[in-house]
């Protein structure tokens, strides 16, 4: 990773991306992948469970130059969006996109955001980058509505050492990152995965969980209770569609 100097004049301070990830993550190849893999995935666990984000409150957390903010508007039309990401050049670049939303810079291991505040939280690929990954996720965790949405992916381990290899260093691998790990920290955290799904050949998992619930049966309840699409009518009476 580059360097910078700290203002005053200390040990210069690790940028918190790379070089090589930010031209990863920033490729048409990644783009390609988003629109066509990742994102129809998460489109498809929530139809799975008949649910829908139309006019919700969403976050997309860590959203780099911006582009899932349009996969995000387009498939799930939330009624406001927010995002950020902790590179503030990234930042301007996903201003600069034609999509409503409020993005800012932030560190997502201490969001300056109110608690429940968010009916779903987007998070693509974006843990495994962070050393203090439980530290992000317990962020998302607070600032997610009980009955909440947060969708989520992240590398196994395999994808990580490969990583590693191209890059030279995993904070992640050193920060015991993998999947198991982060299904631990969810429950630690109160979010109960609803629907999971293999990803890139099983190199990615990818998971629907929701906040506050502990059966089965209560995360179906909730999630629908909450997002579940009402039939045509519906909304003038206030009524809650049928399962």
């Amino acid at each position: 990773m580059s360097n910078t100097l700290q203002d005053n004049g200390s040990r210069p301070k690790p940028e918190p991306i790379g070089k090589i990830e930010l031209r990863l993550m920033n490729s048409r190849a990644r783009e390609w992948l988003l629109k066509y893999w990742d994102f129809p995935l998460f489109q498809h666990m929530a139809g799975r469970h008949g649910i829908s984000l139309d006019g919700r409150r969403i976050l997309d957390a860590g959203c780099g130059s911006g582009y899932s903010l349009t996969l995000i508007n387009e498939r799930f039309r939330p009624g406001e969006l927010t995002a950020f990401d902790i590179v503030p050049s990234q930042v301007e670049i996903a201003k600069s996109r034609d999509v409503p939303a409020t993005v800012f810079v932030a560190d997502i291991t201490a969001l300056e955001l109110p608690c429940d505040t968010f009916d779903a939280v987007f998070v693509s690929g974006v843990l495994h980058h962070c050393p203090g990954w439980r530290a992000g996720l317990a962020e998302v965790a607070r600032v997610l509505k009980e009955g909440g949405l947060l969708f989520i992916e992240e590398p196994g381990t395999v994808h990580l050492k490969f990583e590693r290899v191209l890059t030279g260093h995993s904070s992640s691998l050193e920060a015991g990152f993998s999947v198991p790990a982060l299904q631990r920290e969810m429950e630690r955290n109160g979010l109960s995965v609803l629907d999971s799904h293999r990803l890139y050949f099983g190199l990615f998992r990818s998971f629907l969980c929701v906040k506050g619930a502990t059966l089965q049966a209560r995360q179906y309840h909730k999630a629908r209770h909450l997002f579940r699409a009402p039939k045509s009518g519906a909304l003038a009476s206030g009524q809650e569609s049928s399962a």
